[in-house]
């Protein structure tokens, strides 16, 4: 009995009429796939990945080793600098845990459970505040903010201290902060990754303008850490500044840290000199800083001690300095760009008494106005605490 011709073997035409064909040449039927959303996305994500992977290993290579030294340098101009920075740290804080060109676009996962202690009020250091906002009254052109907390009795003043400010040269309290905590971590874990006498390349790209003499040396030397942090402190060098946010953990890793300690408007948006102002303190936040200088779980004694040393020996004596007694002692950190004016600080009376004081003042440019308020504003402060007239 003849086999049945099968399906792929034979092909009817209109009339009926059944042709046959060799296996081998009858065109096969296209196979219309359905769009599948799911593998679409899937290959969507795996592509992307790639592209990530590239761009974390490669990008950075071909930049530094390639780009900047045979085009930037050698065919335009050595003098030449590309600053990509503007272009990808406003997405810094959407990533986690990666590094490009020198940014940590990902911050680590900081398992440490060292934490700041708020600082808790007992009442109002009521006089010393009359006596300031009638101070205030004089200047009418600044826009001051001031918060106090005096130990023993744990009473405050608090003048728009939670208000946002431009944070000047003040910022680097909050990345020596975050310097030493992170030496402290090492020498914990027996890393050694930040020690202070670790050495860093002082080189172009960390040469900057504004305050401190490190701009004016020659480049490609090397410094300590612990030598940069003291000229970071005494002389608000800009450029020691800008190489130990990097050895900091970079702006990023320093804005995560002050969130997770609840001060969150401590923040660090650009490298120094930040003549615009962009970088922001609040006067109660960088008091609450200064308050946990003494707190165990916050730093070591040994860090205490040293970061002590620094303050004690700031050179510029211009503004709360100005206002104090000769026998007083002060450890502090002033701020100085054209908007605004300020100082921070504890300050140890004569009689024994203690305080943190911090005073910002926002300014006409420039206006030197804002020296005279905060160098009264200190001497007020300190005759009523030291007399302890408004303690009682």
């Amino acid at each position: 009995m003849p086999q049945p011709l099968r399906q792929s073997e034979y092909y009817s035409d209109s009339y009926g009429n059944v042709k046959v064909y060799p296996a081998h040449v009858i065109r096969k039927k296209k196979i219309v796939k359905r769009f599948n959303p799911i593998k679409l996305i899937l290959r969507f994500i795996f592509t992307s990945f790639l592209l990530c992977i590239f761009s974390y290993f490669a990008a950075p290579f071909l930049y530094f080793n390639y780009f900047e030294p045979l085009v930037v340098n050698h065919f335009l101009n050595r003098n030449i600098k590309i600053d990509i920075e503007p272009y990808v740290s406003r997405h810094l804080n959407y990533l986690y845990n990666s590094e490009l060109f020198g940014k940590h676009l990902i911050v680590p996962v900081n398992h440490n459970t060292k934490t700041i202690i708020p600082i808790i009020t007992s009442g109002e250091l009521s006089i010393t505040k009359k006596q300031l906002f009638d101070l205030f009254k004089k200047y009418p052109n600044m826009q001051p903010a001031v918060y106090v907390w005096e130990y023993s009795s744990a009473k405050e003043v608090s003048i728009n201290s939670d208000v946002s400010f431009p944070a000047a040269s003040i910022i680097k309290l909050p990345i020596l902060f975050e310097l030493f905590r992170k030496i402290d971590r090492s020498e914990k874990d027996g890393s050694n990754s930040t020690l202070l006498s670790k050495k860093i390349l002082y080189d172009f790209k960390n040469k900057t303008e504004g305050s401190g003499e490190l701009q004016y040396r020659p480049l490609n030397k090397f410094y300590t850490v612990d030598y940069l942090a003291k000229i970071m402190i005494t002389h608000s060098d800009n450029s020691a500044t800008n190489m130990l946010i990097e050895e900091a953990g970079g702006k990023s890793a320093i804005n995560s840290s002050m969130r997770s300690l609840g001060l969150d408007k401590i923040e660090l948006q650009n490298r120094l000199p930040d003549l615009n102002g962009t970088n922001k303190i609040s006067a109660k936040q960088i008091a609450t800083l200064l308050y946990n200088l003494d707190n165990p779980n916050f730093l070591s004694d040994k860090s205490k001690i040293t970061i002590k040393e620094y303050m004690a020996n700031v050179q510029n004596r211009s503004l709360l300095q100005a206002g104090l007694p000769q026998e007083a002692i002060l450890i502090h950190k002033t701020g100085d760009i054209g908007s605004m004016l300020g100082d921070a600080g504890i300050v140890y009376t004569q009689n024994g008494k203690k305080y943190v004081v911090v005073i910002l003042v926002k300014r006409p440019y420039n206006d030197y106005s804002a020296r005279d308020l905060i160098q009264q504003a200190s001497k007020i402060i300190y005759n009523n605490i030291n007399s302890g007239i408004d303690l009682l």
